[in-house]
């Protein structure tokens, strides 16, 4: 008698219940696709769907006409400042030698009277700029030119004491206050910090020997500090030689350096 070929009995595997049951984790998995694709923002400009792939030329690269978005973009942009002076326009000598502390805290007094009204910009042109702490103002752009160079002073009197940071309750290096940065701000918004690659140099030398000789009196200041600000954009510069921190954004929010 001829052997029949044995029949696979479904109602055996699938335990007795309904149709036969998928493993819980592929019904997990679907489920959780679904909502990933949900939850995608399909639109042109930010979408990995705006990014194709062009397979029937052969060629593997970007849809024709796309942008591709850096983190710049997601700055808010200002419009031109209504005025624009020169450190020059405020008795400022670019020797690398004369102090132009009085200079600078002069152009930003001025500066500020802008604030409200249109913002403002001040030009820092070719030369070695050698100056002391200055605070920024709201609305306000500082543009050092190509061969621009502002110097850090070597007089800590230059660099004033200023209150210690609420989160750290006291001086960093030191009980008590603190100096200033060099570039500093409080509360501000919409700060622009650019050029064409001008350069800040804090000539910071002085204040580490200060700190490893165990000299220093009250806790070094930075290259830049910005607090409580926001809309705040530092580029095109070099930043160098600070005396402690570069770049110190403390409670601040889209600040791209």
């Amino acid at each position: 008698m001829e052997e029949q070929t044995p029949i696979l009995n479904l109602n055996r595997i699938k335990g007795g219940g309904g149709g036969i049951r998928r493993p819980l984790w592929v019904s997990v998995l679907i489920l959780f696709t679904v909502i990933a694709l949900f939850s995608l923002h399909i639109n042109r400009e930010y979408s990995i769907f705006s990014i194709p792939l062009d397979f029937i030329s052969g060629r593997v690269g970007l849809v024709s006409g796309y942008q591709q978005k850096s983190c710049s973009d997601f700055f808010k942009q200002v419009p031109a400042r209504k005025v624009v002076k020169s450190i020059r326009d405020f008795g400022g000598i670019g020797d690398g030698k004369t102090s132009n502390t009085k200079a600078f805290q002069r152009a930003m007094e001025f500066m500020a009277r802008f604030t409200e009204s249109g913002g403002s910009q001040l030009v820092v042109p070719k030369g070695r700029w050698l100056t002391g702490s200055f605070n920024l103002t709201s609305n306000f752009t500082l543009f050092l030119e190509y061969g621009a160079v502002i110097l850090g002073s070597q007089d800590p009197n230059e660099w004033p004491i200023i209150d210690a940071l609420p989160s750290y309750g006291r001086g960093r290096e030191r009980l008590g206050a603190r100096h200033i940065s060099l570039i500093h701000g409080n509360g501000l918004t919409n700060v622009v910090i650019t050029g064409e690659n001008g350069t800040v140099d804090g000539q910071g030398k002085m204040w580490w020997d200060l700190w490893w000789n165990r000299t220093l009196v009250h806790t070094r200041g930075h290259l830049v500090e910005l607090i409580n600000s926001q809309n705040i954009l530092i580029q095109n510069l070099t930043l160098m030689n600070s005396p402690f921190w570069t770049i110190h954004p403390i409670y601040c929010r889209f600040l791209l350096s």
